[in-house]
């Protein structure tokens, strides 16, 4: 079942690595796109509100049926996420997914695209691991380098077998969202009035989309409904999406809104067909690759990496790779509410691996689950397969 998201508010995405409290900090920062956490969040609260309008939320999470699908605060029952990506929606109604560029390509001041290879360099020392290669380009550079952009589904393809990209394949991340300030003074809710010396600012994120625009902008999330929640591992079995549908109680219900980020800001999501083929057409999955690209933040018990590429509940375990394209760190947590109040705690901070990371190997291989020891039922660690020339 795959929903589209369109935000008709300014969205606030916290930086969850950083805490904010009028009087304590004077900015609060946004991010963008939102983490799995969010979106997995919002689209499971959206199925509750649904689920019986004669309840509240707190009483719906009381409900067995319910929860056995999509789960509670401490698991996430038969609920999968399989796909999340930025998308948009242009004058004819079709839906195309954006994923940030791969890492490995960069563009120099020039604003030529560099494509950065696994190479072996004697004369270098360093402490990487002795099997690890650098990235190189075989072209010049002419200063210093900067990530490319986004990427649509088909140029991503293009990118991940070799194949030459161009400026018009390239989409900059201004041409999705905008920031925008907003300022903010804390009140006193006893008095109804405000606090001195409570002034502060956030930054939120307004998608680029206009009456006169040619696309409409948003999220494209893939939801699932393992065929059962025993015994539950990342290469469970689905439903079909009419069944999915059904069990979820959505088969009358195509549109509708949903509350998204923080302060709880409107969005409308649709119900759409999946691509002809389903799960089999994602980003030509069947093909072997020797690159592994990240198309959501992967969570590792090791920094980068997982403490043994071929653990024993991987049907099909990695070898280890000879080079890694990745960017800094990216820190996700969030909020766990606790159903009937306004109270909950913090989760733990995660230091992920971001999207648009690519491992280098030298041999094929072939993900058939996430690629993630943290977070996969609900979309951390959704990897896809490419090629590079040795």
């Amino acid at each position: 079942m795959r929903i589209f998201i369109t935000p008709a508010e300014p969205l606030l995405f916290r930086r969850t690595g950083r805490s904010f409290s009028a009087g304590e900090g004077g900015y609060a920062d946004t991010l963008f796109p939102p983490t799995p956490e969010t979106l997995q969040g919002a689209i499971r609260a959206a199925i509750a509100t649904r689920w019986d309008r004669t309840l509240t939320l707190a009483e719906v999470f009381e409900q067995k049926d319910l929860i056995d699908l999509i789960g509670s605060r401490t698991h996430y029952g038969r609920f999968r996420i399989t796909s999340m990506a930025v998308g948009r929606r242009d004058k004819d109604g079709a839906i195309e997914r954006l994923f940030p560029a791969p890492a490995f390509l960069q563009k120099d001041e020039a604003k030529n695209i560099v494509r950065l290879r696994p190479k072996q360099l004697d004369d270098v020392r360093s402490n990487m691991p002795d099997e690890m290669q650098y990235l190189w380009s075989d072209a010049a550079v002419k200063g210093k380098l900067k990530p490319v952009g986004w990427l649509t589904e088909s140029s991503l393809i293009k990118a991940l077998h070799g194949e030459t990209l161009r400026e018009e394949d390239i989409i900059n991340e201004d041409v999705i969202r905008t920031f925008e300030p907003r300022l903010g003074i804390g009140m006193n809710n006893q008095k109804k009035s405000t606090e001195e010396g409570l002034l502060y600012q956030t930054r939120m994120v307004r998608m680029n989309h206009t009456i006169e625009s040619d696309y409409i902008y948003g999220f494209v999330v893939d939801v699932r409904l393992a065929q059962s929640s025993e015994g539950a591992t990342a290469t469970d079995q689905f439903i079909d999406d009419s069944q999915t549908r059904e069990l979820l109680r959505l088969t009358e219900e195509e549109a509708g809104w949903i509350t998204l980020g923080g302060e709880r800001r409107a969005a409308r999501f649709e119900i759409i067909d999946l691509p002809e083929g389903g799960e089999a057409n994602r980003l030509e999955r069947a093909k072997q690759g020797t690159v592994l690209y990240l198309a959501t933040p992967a969570g590792f018990k090791e920094g980068w990496k997982p403490i043994d590429w071929q653990p024993r509940e991987w049907s099909h375990p990695l070898p280890t790779p000879v080079a890694a394209a990745i960017d800094r760190y990216q820190s996700v947590g969030g909020w766990l509410l606790t159903p009937g109040s306004s109270g909950g705690e913090n989760k733990p901070i995660l230091r992920c691996v971001p999207a648009g990371s690519v491992y280098f190997f030298n041999q094929p291989v072939t993900v058939t689950q996430p690629f993630t020891d943290h977070g996969w039922q609900i979309g951390y660690g959704i990897a896809y397969e490419g090629d590079w020339k040795q």
